[in-house]
């Protein structure tokens, strides 16, 4: 009896694996651009306790770099009508209706604490029909290593 459950449980979570992933929208459906400015970082708060052993950043005055980016959907299929945009971390930051020649800004942060991994460091665009399930996608990621991908190939350099 102990086995039969196994085997159903083992069973019905290969099932749940071996649903297909959603597919990347191809390369010709839209465009991105970077949008890099130069801010000045805000003076961080002094903690109240400091551990003598934690490791020190030296925090850098001055201008840094800054990354935005422009995601510009040029054409749409006719089943994608809705978008979703999430974060690494996991929050939705945009879900709205798309339209063709739609623009879709974001807002990364400063470059080193997107390699850092301190704010996000991917982004996923997720394209939806009228039911709301994911038809296509478009990953934004930054690896630690400055390397940027959309949809697993390689675009540029934070």
């Amino acid at each position: 009896m102990i086995r039969i459950a196994l085997l159903l449980i083992c069973g019905f979570y290969g099932w749940v694996n071996a649903q297909p992933a959603i597919p990347f929208k191809p390369d010709t459906e839209f465009d991105f651009k970077f949008d890099y400015v130069f801010k000045e970082r805000p003076p961080a708060d002094k903690p109240d306790y400091e551990a003598p052993d934690a490791p020190h950043r030296p925090v850098r005055n001055g201008p840094l770099p800054y990354l935005k980016t422009e995601l510009k959907l040029t054409s749409l299929n006719p089943n994608e009508v809705r978008l979703k945009v999430i974060s690494s971390k996991g929050v939705i930051v945009q879900q709205k209706k798309c339209t063709a020649q739609m623009i879709i800004k974001l807002d990364w942060g400063f470059s080193d604490d997107v390699k850092d991994r301190v704010a996000p460091h991917q982004y996923v665009v997720q394209l939806l029909n009228e039911k709301k399930e994911p038809v296509s996608q478009i990953v934004l990621n930054a690896e630690p290593d400055g390397h940027f991908y959309i949809n697993g190939q390689r675009k540029g350099r934070l």
